[in-house]
């Protein structure tokens, strides 16, 4: 350990250190998983080796390893997390490559400062749209090219085909084919797992998601799907997307974490619906129900004898992202079409949905308001930890009985730890509350009614009031995030227009930040959906203009390396008025008073947040009264008074 000085940087860093370790729970004995040392870095160099003995049994010189399963989830279960067990690095995205002689690991902004901690000596990180740095595929390249021109070394490029998209397969076979390098993809196993040993998959059951939260019965959802098939000729439709599968089948599962989604594909035809699961996982009321539908279920491995004889008149339709082992399986004489019709679909609320998740924005808007009341009354405790709130916050959510779960891990980050933007806290890693600095609290919750997801940074008032600086950046931030939320704009706008007004007040002043401003959220499935959202350009999540019935969020952020991190999030729906668009905010969670300078904001931006704090008081109070909760009403009625 480092020696303590009388700075108060170290001091806390050790006293933190220190405290983690009493806060840790020990593995499991018989656990496969070595730990990672809150004083070192995790040393990937035993798997490293490991793996590059497989890399050389099977004539491998490099191998690639992705973030994603097979059906390119973002949340992944735990038998899936293979570029964590391979690097260390734990954030959501990103991309390993191993060669016979180095590493990288790619990511983007999001994770920089997280994946400088967590790699050790043998990796390189390669920092996704930064000049200076090659992208991955052209450092795998260079470093093949090298091993065969001085290292003797074979110049082939292994991966498993489930785990890319078929846009990225093809361009790695372009890649490697214009440089004499092999590109192999038909290995029998994955070379992680057979480093790591079988990972068992959930065995949970399915279960029906009601029609009073669904709002369209199945037999209606396929209807419309077979209605664009056969409009634009699509004889088959192959859908790998567990979000999609899950929506238009209106069941859920719990096969990965924060996503009640289920392993499985489906195929459809104008005739049939295929659905390829594991048998385990249906008790006899599903088998029932998807009797009833006239589904037919197939073990989920049979996919891959399956879609090789498929037959018809007209086109193939995959998803955007289908995997690249879909794409070489399924008929080549066959035009191939990628589009994602039920991430479309699914895109577009009903009024059955949005009525619930109005209702789940109040649930959790309560639980949230609760939440930093008692924060509030207890921000001068100096024992208090990230860990603490991020605790505390979920027995809030628990007193719901509406509640089933998080949307996503808590990101709750204090002073320098807030400028990570997808810092977790960790019971290996973790800092105590600090004070006279901000605070971000980044969260969501699960309920049948809906998903949510909101961010709110506030400031830790020690006794010491906050810096012009601080306040400028959150207020910015703030100004960026109503040019959204106010705006009325014309059908067919891009949104990357819009994305860009949320970043003026910020670019102005030279300050930005590094991820999309929003995405679409579904219904109890995934926190990140697509097809619409707001980001710089096109994403999986933001593809398509924004229209009526689209929920998304809205969180422009700002982020000073080392000092703080300033994110505001509040989850959104799209709205006709007369011909025009505009947005309905459901989040009822007030902004931070303390850091707010009314300076930077124009008098409707004041005026709006006045009058959006006063329809919070009204619309919580009455929940707060019937709770008992009057410390948390005081507290409502202090942070909503008008600017």
């Amino acid at each position: 350990m480092r020696k303590l000085t009388d700075s108060p940087e170290v001091t806390s860093s050790c006293l933190t250190a220190i405290a983690s370790i009493f806060k840790s729970k020990p593995l499991p004995e018989d656990s496969e998983i070595d730990p990672i040392d809150i004083f070192t870095q995790f040393n990937s160099a035993k798997r490293l080796n490991s793996l590059r003995a497989l890399m050389r049994e099977n004539n491998i010189s490099a191998y690639i390893i992705p973030s994603e399963d097979e059906h390119q989830s973002e949340y992944t279960a735990l038998k899936d997390q293979r570029r964590e067990y391979i690097s260390g690095f734990s954030g959501s995205s990103g991309i390993a490559v191993v060669t016979l002689h180095s590493a990288a690991l790619s990511t983007d902004s999001r994770y920089f400062l997280q994946a400088e901690k967590q790699l050790d000596e043998n990796w390189i990180l390669l920092k996704q749209g930064v000049c200076g740095y090659p992208s991955w595929i052209d450092w795998l390249v260079d470093e093949c090219v090298y091993g065969m021109d001085q290292l003797d070394e074979v110049g082939s490029v292994g991966v498993d085909p489930r785990l890319i998209t078929w846009k990225l397969g093809n361009e790695l076979v372009s890649k490697c084919h214009d440089n004499n390098i092999t590109f192999v993809n038909d290995l029998d196993h994955n070379l992680i797992d057979l480093i790591r040993g079988k990972q068992e998959a959930n065995k949970g059951k399915l279960y029906k998601y009601e029609l009073k939260y669904a709002g369209l019965h199945t037999t209606k959802k396929i209807e419309k799907l077979r209605s664009q098939m056969a409009e634009h000729g699509y004889f088959v439709y192959v859908s790998s997307m567990l979000d999609s599968i899950a929506w238009l089948l209106n069941l859920r599962g719990n096969d990965i974490s924060f996503n009640p989604v289920f392993f499985a594909y489906l195929v459809i035809t104008m005739d049939n619906v295929v659905l390829y699961v594991d048998k385990v996982k249906m008790n006899s009321e599903i088998s029932a129900y998807l009797s009833e539908l006239q589904i037919r279920t197939k073990p989920y491995t049979s996919i891959w004898d399956e879609l090789p004889a498929l037959k018809g008149d007209g086109c193939i339709c995959l998803e955007k992202n289908a995997s690249y082992s879909i794409f070489i399986n399924v008929p080549q004489v066959y035009e191939i079409v990628f589009r994602s019709i039920i991430t479309e679909l699914k895109g577009v609320k009903n009024e059955i949905e949005v009525a619930n998740i109005q209702e789940s924005q109040k649930i959790d808007s309560l639980a949230i308001v609760r939440f930093l009341s008692w924060f509030n009354l207890n921000k001068c405790n100096t024992s208090l930890n990230e860990l603490d709130l991020v605790d505390k916050l979920y027995e809030f959510r628990r007193k719901s009985e509406h509640f089933r779960g998080l949307s996503f891990a808590t990101i709750i980050a204090s002073g320098a730890n807030a400028s990570i933007v997808h810092y977790e806290p960790t019971e290996d890693s973790f800092s105590l509350v600090k004070h006279n600095d901000v605070l971000l609290i980044d969260s969501g919750g699960q309920y049948f009614q809906g998903t949510t997801d909101i961010t709110r940074t506030i400031y830790v008032n020690n006794g010491k009031p906050p810096s012009k600086e601080l306040k400028r950046a959150y207020t910015l931030v703030l100004k960026g995030h109503l040019n959204v939320a106010m705006l009325k704009f014309h059908k067919g706008k891009s949104s990357y227009e819009i994305d860009r007004l949320a970043r003026e007040p910020l670019l102005k002043y030279g300050m930005n930040y590094g991820h999309g401003t929003g995405h679409g959220i579904d219904n109890f499935i995934c926190v990140h959906a697509g097809p619409c959202g707001l980001s710089p350009s096109a994403t999986s999540y933001n593809y398509k203009p924004l229209e009526k019935g689209n929920f998304i969020s809205d969180e422009p952020g700002y982020y000073k390396d080392g000092h703080f991190g300033i994110r505001i999030e509040s989850d959104i729906l799209v709205n006709e008025e007369q011909d025009m668009l505009k947005f309905e905010y459901f989040t009822l969670v007030p902004f931070c008073r303390e850091l707010i300078e009314t300076k930077y904001l124009s008098n409707a931006q004041v005026d709006w947040i006045n009058a959006y704090h006063k329809r919070i008081y009204t619309e919580l109070s009455t929940q707060l009264e019937n709770v008992k909760d009057f410390g948390a009403l005081d507290w409502l009625a202090d942070e909503t008074k008008a600017l």
